[in-house]
C-alpha cells in the first residue's frame, strides 16, 4: 500500500500540470452546465413571453379588422336609409333632415356606435348586425 502511494505521489509530482489542466476542465464543465441550464430557461421563457406577445397583436389587428367591417356595413346601411328616406319624401323639411343626417353619418363613418344613436334618433331605427344580440 505504501509503495502504491508512493508511486501516486510520485506520478503527480511529475505530471502535476496534467492535473491542473484537468482539474480546470472539470470544474468548467461542472460549473457550465448550471449556467447552461438557466440560459436554457432563460430562453424558454423569453420565448413564452414572444408567443404571447405574437397573438396578442394578431388578436388586437383581427378584433379591429372586424369593428371596421362592422362599421362600414353600419355606414353603408344609413347611408341607404337617409337616400331612401330623401327620395321617399316630398317634404323640404324631410330632405333637409336626410341631408344633415347623411353627413352624420358621414363624419361618423368609424364609429359604429354613433352610427345608431344618429339613426335611432333621428329615424327612430335601430340597426341590428350579426353580432349584436
Amino acid at each position: 500500500m505504501t509503495i502504491t502511494w508512493a508511486k501516486i505521489k510520485l506520478w503527480c509530482f511529475h505530471n502535476w500540470r496534467f492535473l491542473v489542466i484537468g482539474g480546470a476542465i472539470l470544474l468548467a464543465y461542472l460549473l457550465g452546465g448550471k449556467k447552461v441550464k438557466a440560459l436554457e430557461t432563460q430562453l424558454q421563457m423569453a420565448r413564452d413571453l414572444y408567443k404571447k406577445e405574437r397573438d396578442a397583436i394578431e388578436g388586437a389587428s383581427d378584433k379591429k379588422t372586424e369593428m371596421m367591417t362592422v362599421a362600414n356595413l353600419k355606414y353603408q346601411r344609413a347611408l341607404e336609409i337617409a337616400h331612401k328616406t330623401a327620395m321617399e319624401s316630398n317634404d323640404h323639411a324631410e330632405l333637409i333632415k336626410a341631408e344633415r343626417v347623411r353627413r352624420l353619418v358621414e363624419d361618423n363613418k368609424d364609429d359604429p356606435e354613433a352610427i345608431d344613436k344618429i339613426l335611432s334618433d333621428e329615424f327612430g331605427i335601430i340597426v341590428m348586425t350579426p353580432g349584436d344580440k
